[in-house]
Parts: structure tokens; C-alpha cells; sequence
């Protein structure tokens, strides 16, 4: 059935797998700058990240008021002509 060539190459595959789940894995810590040991790397590091934040944060604040703005400034221009009372031109 399994011929001694087989059962040694399986025998020394186990011993390899044995030692590789012995010695555990290096954990490497991942290379961003806010946990470098540079005062400055993480500084600006953490600059960035606020900016970025700030930013994305603007950009949306933005976009809500643009539309409220075109919603409230149509209403509000309708109230003005009635107010004056300045008939539209078609």
C-alpha cells in the first residue's frame, strides 16, 4: 500500500509542521506614523488624521447646506416677490 519512501517522507513532514506550530509567529507591529517613535512623525500624524476628518466632515456639512439652501432659497424668493409684490414674468 504505502511503500518506507512514502512513510519517511510523511514522518519528516511532521517533524516540520511540529516545529513550525512550536516556535510561534512573530507579530510584527504595522508602520504607521502615529505610533513611531519620531515626535514629529506622530505630530504630523496626527495633524493629518484631523485634518482628513475635519475634511470629510466639511465636505458633507457642505453638501447638506447646499441643499437646504436651494430649498430655502426658492421658498424664500417666492415670499420676497410675494412681500414686493412683483408679479414673475413667464
Amino acid at each position: 500500500m504505502y511503500t518506507d519512501q512514502d512513510i519517511a517522507n510523511l514522518v519528516a513532514r511532521v517533524q516540520q509542521l511540529e516545529q513550525q506550530a512550536a516556535t510561534p509567529p512573530t507579530a510584527a507591529l504595522p508602520q504607521y506614523g502615529i505610533i513611531s517613535k519620531n515626535f514629529l512623525t506622530r505630530a504630523f500624524s496626527a495633524w493629518g488624521l484631523c485634518f482628513v476628518s475635519s475634511l470629510l466632515i466639511g465636505i458633507a456639512l457642505s453638501c447638506v447646506g447646499v441643499i437646504i439652501g436651494l430649498i430655502m432659497g426658492a421658498s424664500v424668493l417666492n415670499w420676497i416677490t410675494q412681500l414686493l409684490g412683483i408679479v414673475p414674468q413667464l
